[in-house]
């Protein structure tokens, strides 16, 4: 029940209070996904790098 816009008064629980918590395993797997994609991310990006410096046409191609 709301009085003069007061949650004082209330038995039910605000929404931004409530916490999702999540099993340990899965908080695991998404931080191992996270750390292996930005892995890779950087070794496809040294990868590109490495190519257009060994690969002359690829270094003049704006020209």
């Amino acid at each position: 029940m709301v009085i003069n816009g007061s949650h004082l008064n209330s038995s039910t629980p605000d929404p931004s209070d409530t916490v999702f918590s999540r099993p340990p395993w899965v908080t695991t797997t998404l931080g191992c996904f996270l750390i292996f994609t930005t892995v890779v991310d950087i070794l496809g990006n040294l990868l590109v790098i490495f190519s257009v410096y060994r690969n002359k046409k690829l270094r003049n191609a704006g020209e």
